[in-house]
């Protein structure tokens, strides 16, 4: 039915009218073509169910009776869907033909008679508009706004009976039949729209990632609708859950290139992210325990003091011949940039390493600061935004030694090799893991494209929807 078409539209999904958005949705006419195209088998369905109540009457000395009358087809010869400059959509119907079917009877003095009659209705119209807002939970809110209809000619056979009674019934049986569906096309069209309502209350309007975070992806604003698009702004903003708290910095504008190729175009900012990167530090999970075991058997690096000795000599007298542990963590928030083609994360870290004693102390050596450039590489799985990050660039600086001084520049290798072997492999499985993006039930994307543009990534794609 209708509601199929507008769950593509809204595929997707703070309530401050003029927040920016951390994530944009563009609808483009393409996404109405192929909704229509969706629906309208199911409308026609829906409609051909009309109810023409039977009818009787008396004209003169003749009486008549005409029932069980039905719909035997409905159909939708021309429809068009189109956007509704600040209202929502347009849907109409043209060139609809009808074919009625019922009996009648007659009793005229000693007369009895009866027969069946079938009614063509050629050139029915109707007009619905959509409109298309936002309510107070941040979900889309759709009602009908008022619709229109006409009929053209109704054309009206008889089976049986005398032909002196075809004027008669003529004039009967036109005017009830264009009467009855006048009344009823509107209703049934404007009931299938006000049916999807109670379905975009149970649109979810968050999406938990894991024990720590969800993201909010309600609407900000109300739809933005013209000519040729609608544009869906959602926050798309990280929160600890149970505990929202908003970071010290906020979303950007954010703006679609003039592009309708595709079904849809999803704009994700930069503030999406570094709402993420703000969550996850200040919840502590920007951290990873690096212990012997978790390096590959095959290599020569250890992490042991036998390994470091070779660059802080202290180590051989201090531990020797100990096992140890390296606690990377974040010092603040990373901060996420995009530029054209490219994404870069800034990380300021720290590494504080132990020695496990004997008895299972840990024993504080020293503590390396850590000042990382990455790259990020965009993809998508599903209706997941994934991921995977290559080091560019690694800073180490003393952060402070309970062993005495060393140059930190010996253990270069030493941290490059942990973070390319351990660290990187860990955080890109995560990111494999993905963030869901805003969604419907049986929608998914085909053929999407990403491209990094200035301050926020975009999805260009087309959509397709299962039953």
């Amino acid at each position: 039915m209708v509601w199929m078409v507008t769950v593509v539209l809204l595929f997707l999904s703070s309530h401050t009218l003029g927040t920016n958005p951390a994530l944009k949705v563009r609808v483009t006419q393409k996404a109405l073509d192929y909704g229509r195209q969706l629906g309208m088998q199911a409308l026609q369905a829906e409609l051909k169910k009309i109810n023409i109540p039977e009818l009787s009457g008396k004209s003169g000395r003749v009486r008549y009776r005409f029932s069980g009358i039905h719909i035997r087809t409905f159909n939708i010869a021309q429809s068009t869907m189109a956007f509704s400059p600040g209202t929502g959509m347009k849907l109409s119907l043209d060139n609809v033909n009808i074919a009625v079917h019922g009996n009648w009877r007659v009793k005229y003095r000693f007369i009895r008679d009866s027969g069946s009659f079938d009614v063509s209705v050629n050139g029915l119209s109707a007009s619905e508009l959509i409109r298309m807002s936002s309510d107070q939970t941040g979900r889309p809110a759709v009602k009908s706004a008022g619709c229109s209809s006409s009929i053209g000619r109704v054309k009206i056979k008889l089976h049986g009976g005398a032909s002196w009674l075809y004027n008669i019934f003529r004039r009967f049986m036109e005017k009830p039949i264009r009467s009855a569906l006048i009344r009823q096309i509107c209703p049934k069209v404007s009931e299938a729209i006000n049916k999807l309502e109670p379905k975009l209350k149970t649109l979810k309007v968050t999406a938990k990632m894991d024990n720590i975070a969800e993201i909010d992806y309600s609407l900000v604003n109300p739809p933005v609708i013209t000519k040729t698009f609608m544009d869906l702004d959602f926050k798309g903003e990280f929160y600890h859950i149970g505990r929202h708290q908003e970071p010290p910095f906020t979303a950007g504008p954010l703006s679609f290139p003039e592009q309708t190729n595709h079904m849809m175009y999803l704009a994700v900012s930069e503030f999406f992210f570094n709402s993420a990167a703000f969550v996850y530090h200040r919840a502590g999970a920007l951290q990873i325990n690096i212990t012997d075991s978790m390096i590959p058997k095959s290599s020569p690096i250890r992490l042991s003091t036998s390994t470091f000795e070779g660059f802080i000599p202290q180590l051989k007298e201090l531990y020797p011949e100990m096992l140890m542990l390296m606690k990377i963590h974040s010092l603040k928030p990373p901060v996420l940039r995009m530029t054209p083609d490219s994404i870069t994360i800034a990380v300021t870290g720290a590494a504080d390493t132990f020695a496990i004693l004997p008895n299972s102390s840990l024993a504080p050596l020293f503590v390396l600061n850590l000042d990382v450039s990455v790259s990020a590489t965009p993809s998508l799985s599903g209706d997941k935004l994934t991921g995977s990050l290559e080091i560019n660039r690694l800073g180490l600086s003393m952060g402070r030694s309970d062993i005495g001084p060393f140059e930190t520049s010996t253990l270069q290798g030493v941290l490059n090799f942990i973070t390319k072997v351990i660290v990187l492999p860990k955080i890109n499985a995560f990111l494999a893991n993905g963030y869901p993006l805003p969604s419907v039930d049986q929608l998914s994307f085909v053929n999407p494209t990403i491209k990094v543009k200035e301050k926020f990534l975009m999805i260009a794609t087309d959509v397709k929807y299962t039953l």
